[in-house]
């Protein structure tokens, strides 16, 4: 036995079945429309045209854009490790003149400490 309930749910069923083919139908429609008007018309055959002359021209720009800033990007690469290189000898100078001067410096007290030490020799030993 079938409620009066089961019987709508089943009609419903059946409407939203028939609903989804007539939409369904509607889309196929509207695709082969528009399908029809730009590949069996000439003026849609031209819209065609133009719309893919547009397409290659944006590709060619993006593909330019591209290249340019890669060569732009390999340029500022190149600068930077120029930069980097020119102050990494800058520190070595820097560096091997700092360890210079401390050698001098180093040099200078030794000599003057033996100057010190051979002046008090020989005041020790003038005076034994």
């Amino acid at each position: 036995m079938t409620t009066k309930e089961e019987k709508l749910n089943r009609k419903d069923k059946k409407m939203n079945t028939k609903n989804s083919i007539v939409t369904y139908a509607l889309v196929g429609l509207a695709a082969g429309t528009a399908a029809w008007l730009l590949l069996g018309t000439k003026e849609g055959r031209r819209q065609m045209d133009r719309a893919s002359d547009g397409i290659r021209e944006l590709s060619k720009t993006i593909r330019k854009t591209t290249k340019e800033g890669i060569r732009k990007a390999s340029e500022m690469a190149n600068r930077a490790t120029a930069e980097i290189d020119d102050l990494r000898a800058q520190a070595k100078r820097k560096g091997q003149s700092a360890i210079q001067k401390a050698d001098r410096v180093a040099k200078s007290g030794v000599d003057k400490a033996r100057r010190t030490v051979k002046a008090a020799k020989q005041q020790i030993e003038e005076e034994i």
